[in-house]
């Protein structure tokens, strides 16, 4: 556990008087004192300076070790109030999926069929204001941002084993294809581009880059409740 003010304070304390008393009994030698006496209580005095310089030194630097760990500590809590906002309440330092976005309505689902399709829905569609951001379920590199046709302005994100994951019907991104993104980074913003009746995300997962599975299954399997 990181030191604190208080316990850097009472660790040197006892050090501190200490050496002010070995000053104190070995101080100033007397007029009369013997030349050899003199130079040993000289000694003596310099030994302590030195040690009382060394403590509050090392007092210094405890106290910044301090403040570092209260800043790490701060970031911490920050992060995790981040990542609670996308559905993982984990330790933020094993977190390695997160939802899409923090607001919104589920709408159609994995598998439907109907006019609004050419064939099966591929994916599950997450209804929100138009704008809201959108972040990166994993840390991955982006392997495409572009239109593609019904899927409107689309940008997918290729994960370590291969997964890619697909964000479509955004208005705007921001990423470019190569960058390296993490868990919870923004990567655009809902939008209505493409075969769209209203702002969504429809967002598809693909093992391997195949055919897609269940997108409520792959979050879910990860411990989310989307």
């Amino acid at each position: 556990m990181p030191l604190r003010a208080g316990a850097v304070v009472a660790a040197t304390t006892a050090v501190l008087v200490a050496v002010l008393g070995f000053v104190l009994t070995f101080g100033a030698p007397s007029a009369h004192a013997a030349p050899e006496v003199t130079v040993r209580q000289d000694g003596r005095q310099l030994q302590a300076i030195e040690l009382a310089r060394r403590v509050e030194a090392r007092q210094q630097e405890l106290a910044a070790l301090n403040r570092r760990a209260d800043a790490r500590d701060r970031a911490l809590i920050g992060r995790q109030e981040l990542l609670a906002r996308y559905g993982y309440r984990g330790d933020p330092d094993a977190v390695r999926v997160v939802l899409p976005m923090a607001s919104y309505d589920l709408s159609a689902g994995f598998g439907l069929t109907g006019p609004l399709w050419e064939a099966e829905h591929g994916g599950q569609d997450f209804s929100a204001g138009a704008g809201e951001p959108l972040v990166a379920v994993a840390a991955g590199v982006v392997t495409e941002v572009a239109y593609a046709g019904p899927y409107g302005l689309r940008t997918i994100l290729e994960l370590p084993d291969g997964t890619e994951v697909w964000y479509c019907h955004q208005t705007d991104v921001t990423v470019a294809v190569g960058q390296q993104v993490e868990v919870a980074d923004v990567v655009g913003s809902v939008g209505s581009t493409g075969n769209s009746t209203g702002p969504h995300l429809h967002l598809e997962v693909r093992p391997a880059g195949g055919s897609p599975v269940d997108p409520m299954d792959w979050l879910r399997a990860a411990g989310l409740s989307p």
